[in-house]
């Protein structure tokens, strides 16, 4: 009912992301060398292999067959792909060559496992296609996060950048739970997520415009550059990105019968319930700057 907030709900909540947060600021803050690139790398290639077998985990749940361990291995290399040519020797367009390879890898190598593969599978197309749109769905958007993270330029840059991020996309998420929970009563999708609401919409909306200015009030020129305008144009593609992308999981979770994606984090659920509103805005802010930084020069 609106009007209340879950109280035990909201406490474990707010104790998960107090703790991730402050891990994720500590990897930030931590320093611009390489060693600190490379932690940062390493929990980014964490939290998006994790999202990914929980997406196959969910498959399992509706009884489907998913070739999981090659999955995930195309996943790895993805992350592997951006740690050697966006940290370790940066050539942004050998990172996308590197990334269309891998893509073809992983149908390719789906392919000739169903082919191969014993026993014959009942529903073969549905297995391909829901082993390739595992790498796609989490690894693939997820590794957008290294593009924004170690973006070309100043490390300094970067590190705002990646703040920047995850701060407006989790503070449209809040807003959302926080409005919708108090004052939501007109349903947004019930058929995907019966607990969303236009006006926890609308709330996102404002808590990711609110924080996207004031990042930018607080550090001016630091987030590659932005500015104001800048600011309240991607508070509110982010803040929409971030509603789609989790509704998006929603339908994954429905189609599967299951409430969330795991229970590792209390109060939020799987990994794949933490990350999956930054799977739809890290690609939307990466190709802002991409073409913000292109109008610029």
């Amino acid at each position: 009912m609106p009007g209340t907030i879950p109280s035990g709900v909201l406490i474990r909540r707010t104790f998960s992301s107090l703790a991730l947060w402050s891990i994720v600021l500590a990897l930030v803050l931590s320093g611009t060398g390489l060693f600190s690139q490379i932690s940062c790398w390493a929990i980014i290639t964490v939290f998006g292999l994790l999202g990914q077998w929980e997406f196959y985990l969910a498959q399992r749940e509706k009884g489907l067959r998913v070739y999981k361990k090659w999955g995930v291995f195309c996943g790895l290399l993805l992350f592997l792909n951006s740690l050697w040519f966006l940290i370790l020797n940066p050539n942004v367009a050998n990172s996308w060559v590197g990334v269309s390879a891998i893509i073809v890898l992983s149908i390719i190598g789906v392919l000739v496992r169903m082919v191969l593969g014993r026993p014959k599978l009942d529903t073969p197309i549905v297995t391909v296609a829901l082993s390739v749109m595992g790498v796609i769905y989490v690894p693939y958007l997820f590794n957008y996060v290294c593009r924004v993270s170690f973006w070309p330029g100043h490390p300094e840059t970067t590190k705002y950048a990646l703040i920047y991020l995850l701060a407006v996309t989790k503070f449209a998420d809040v807003g959302a739970f926080v409005v919708g929970s108090l004052v939501g009563r007109n349903k947004m999708c019930p058929h995907i997520s019966p607990g969303k609401t236009w006006e926890g919409f609308v709330g996102g909306i404002l808590s990711s415009l609110g924080m996207s200015l004031l990042i930018l009030w607080l550090c001016p020129g630091k987030v590659c550059g932005l500015d104001y305008v800048d600011g309240i144009i991607l508070g509110l593609l982010l803040s929409v990105a971030s509603t789609v992308g989790d509704l998006a999981e929603s339908v994954v979770k429905r189609d599967a019968a299951i409430k969330d994606s795991g229970r590792t984090i209390p109060g939020i659920g799987g990994i794949l319930d933490l990350i999956d509103s930054i799977l739809f805005t890290a690609p939307v802010l990466y190709f802002y700057l991409y073409f913000f930084n292109s109008f610029q020069s």
